[in-house]
Order: structure tokens, then C-alpha cells, then sequence
């Protein structure tokens, strides 16, 4: 693995902590905040395989 693919993997674990975290605490952010973060998890995920080959 490069290094910029184990930044993007690490930036995508820290993501989906976070989301996980607002989850579980309802009313604790934005409904949009939530949607946001969300939607941008896959296009992370999508970077790191793209960058690991």
C-alpha cells in the first residue's frame, strides 16, 4: 500500500468511528452533518482500492 492509500484508509476508519459515534447519540449534531458524512464513506473507500493498486 502506498502511503497516500493508508491515509485515506485511516481517514475512512476515523469517518466511520465518527459516524458511529453520532448514531448512537441521537440529537447530539445535525441531521445534515450525519448525511454528509455518510455520503462521503463510500468515496473514501472507493480511494483507497483505487490508490492500493
Amino acid at each position: 500500500m502506498s502511503g497516500l492509500s493508508l491515509v485515506y484508509l485511516l481517514l475512512t476508519l476515523v469517518s466511520a468511528a465518527v459516524l458511529i459515534l453520532w448514531l448512537r447519540r441521537p440529537g447530539s449534531v445535525q441531521a445534515e452533518m450525519v448525511w454528509a458524512l455518510a455520503a462521503i464513506l463510500p468515496l473514501f473507500a472507493a480511494l483507497v482500492v483505487a490508490l492500493s493498486r
